[in-house]
């Protein structure tokens, strides 16, 4: 039983999960029923002498690099201030955070010295996006609450857009104020939750792997599932009739799916032609096999999906109006069924698994943007680290440790060099002097360039459509730019 959800959000320095970082973090914890069990609260967080902040982030915060710089706290006493909000037996839930947030969060902790994922499953843990969770309801329960629109009559989904028109951003901070975004976002979730519990409750049990995999498998000779997901586009209703007959691997999250929109045997015909021409990148083939109708679902990824039997006739009503055709779509599950229980089944497995192979990453230069590409922590590995974010900081300067995993001895100068510099040796002062004038001068990665904030700024400078406190923020950023320390 899981007894707390921790809503949270991050304003950032950019959009870069990797080379950017928070510079504002905001939380609520709120009981199981979406109760708070206090006001939202914010923290600001400085960035290290390595990072420059985005002025187009800065547009859309509105936090002035030398607020944050001033007032913030430092990363590593971020990940401390996470370690202690992320306690055992809770869920980690945010708004679009599975894309955005929790991946600033696996960073954060790798930077520090942390499992970046243990914060995820550990001790009862798990993560919630209700940002899914909103498009169903969209699609399944519309009537929960009022939808934005573009001027295209086209739904909106963003919070800054549903919370205004649903009055939940009432009392509150402008929105992209972190305490703000989780507040909005926590009564977002009660307000649906309210709307219907059944419903709601059939949403959050999806962060389990376990009860998706139950649900699949017990539909392997069934009527197939809907999945809900954006990646389906408002064309096609942010819905797939999907049948799911087989996973990838035994020890693979990943289960096969074919959109019962395409025809089996037109997709069989392209999957063969696609093998065929196997110089093809990963990438490309799991595009082009995304145009014949095969995807995967990953069952650790919160997919949001439903009995397709269960469907409300108005529910098939309003998804008809984007071209589902519920009798052609059984017709070609019941050619599938047929399939499964043919030599042709043994082939199809082949070909999907060869279609939707994983290509290997090779490991970058600079260690900050390996966390994807670097495995999993040893056994060995997670003892070494345990003790370190609770070590004196000089005394961390005197201990030589030796990782199965070849990444940390550098992550860990790094920590030193980014939260207690005044630990570092001299030696170990103009190597990080080094490598912080490789980051900031371009080499090898532009992403964290002196260059790219002065071209974003130049474009954001000769934008027509300013108003005049943003061109008041960007002139702040530049003076604040323009005084410091020469790389």
């Amino acid at each position: 039983m899981r007894v707390q959800i921790l809503w949270y959000d991050y304003e950032t320095s950019g959009r870069d999960i990797a080379a950017d970082r928070p510079v504002q973090v905001g939380w609520q914890v709120t009981d199981p029923g979406m109760e708070p069990h206090d006001d939202s609260q914010s923290l600001l967080v400085r960035l290290p002498d390595d990072v420059l902040p985005s002025p187009g982030a800065m547009l859309v915060h509105q936090i002035l690099p030398e607020v944050h710089q001033h007032d913030g706290i430092s990363e590593a006493e971020l990940a401390n201030h996470l370690d202690e909000l992320m306690e055992p037996k809770t869920v980690v839930a945010g708004y679009n955070s599975r894309a955005f947030d929790d991946r600033f969060t696996q960073h954060i902790f790798y930077r520090s010295l942390r499992d970046p994922y243990a914060w995820q499953y550990a001790d009862g843990r798990a993560r919630f996006d209700l940002y899914p969770v909103v498009l169903s309801y969209f699609v399944l329960a519309p009537q929960a609450i009022r939808w934005p629109e573009d001027q295209d009559g086209r739904p909106r989904f963003k919070l800054d857009r549903i919370g205004p028109l649903n009055q939940l951003d009432r009392d509150l901070r402008r929105a992209h104020d972190a305490s703000a975004d989780v507040a909005v976002t926590a009564r977002l979730a009660r307000q649906l939750a309210h709307y219907d519990a059944d419903f709601f409750s059939s949403c959050l049990k999806q962060i389990d792997k376990h009860f998706v995999t139950d649900q699949i498998r017990a539909d392997g000779r069934g009527e197939g599932l809907l999945e809900v997901t954006p990646y389906a586009g408002w064309e096609q209703g942010f819905t797939r009739d999907l049948w799911i007959p087989f996973r990838l691997s035994e020890r693979s999250n990943d289960y096969v799916a074919f959109d019962l929109r395409n025809e089996p045997e037109t997709v069989m015909n392209g999957l063969i032609a696609l093998v065929e021409s196997m110089e093809r990148s990963a990438v490309d083939l799991k595009r082009q096999a995304g145009e014949l109708g095969l995807y995967t679902v990953r069952i650790n990824s919160q997919p949001m999906l439903f009995r397709r039997a269960a469907l409300e006739t108005e529910v098939k009503a309003r998804l008809q109006a984007f071209g589902r055709d519920e009798i052609i779509q059984n017709r070609h599950l019941d050619v599938w069924h047929h399939i499964q229980d043919s030599p042709a089944f043994k082939q199809l497995y082949q070909l999907a698994l060869a279609v939707l192979r994983e290509e290997p990453q090779s490991m970058p230069d600079d260690v900050d943007f390996a966390l994807y590409t670097g495995g999993f922590l040893s056994a060995a590995d997670k003892d070494l680290l345990a003790g370190l974010p609770l070590m004196n900081p000089d005394a961390l300067g005197q201990i030589d440790p030796v990782f199965d995993d070849p990444r940390y001895g550098e992550l860990l100068f790094r920590y030193r060099a980014r939260n207690f510099s005044h630990s570092l040796s001299q030696a170990e002062w103009r190597r990080w002097q080094k490598t912080r004038r490789e980051k900031l001068t371009g080499v090898g990665s532009l992403k964290t360039s002196v260059k790219r904030i002065e071209n974003e700024l130049l474009e954001l400078s000769q934008r027509g459509d300013l108003e005049p406190h943003q061109t008041e923020l960007l002139q702040r950023f530049t003076v604040w730019l323009d005084h410091q320390p020469p790389v």
